[in-house]
């Protein structure tokens, strides 16, 4: 298996600008240069695992997620399918629970 490190990038990209992170603040956060986020984005820098472990931890998203594109964890797929049984009225209620855990995650990054 080959590692695409542009897609990695890519992936961390997007990610990225999903949470209205820069790159600048990004970099702050890891302590590592601006310089080497926009490479790691563009798959000329080849980070280190434990770079992007971290990426990963404050990205909020899975190093499975970047290296293969599954977005969803085993766990994430048990939940989905037990939510697929759920009423539709117990199906908002989980909603709301999730967009509580949702704002205390935003408020904590």
């Amino acid at each position: 298996m080959t590692i695409d490190y542009s897609l990695i990038g890519s992936r961390i990209c997007q990610r990225r600008k999903e949470l209205k992170v820069t790159q600048k603040k990004l970099s702050e956060r890891i302590n590592v240069s601006r310089n080497h986020i926009s490479g790691i984005e563009t798959g000329d820098k080849r980070p280190s695992l434990e770079t992007l472990l971290i990426i990963c931890k404050e990205l909020g998203i899975s190093l499975d997620y970047l290296v293969s594109g599954t977005i969803y964890t085993n766990i994430d797929a048990e939940i989905i399918e037990k939510i697929k049984f759920c009423s539709i009225e117990n199906k908002q209620r989980i909603s709301k629970i999730i967009d509580v855990f949702y704002e205390e995650n935003k408020l904590v990054k």
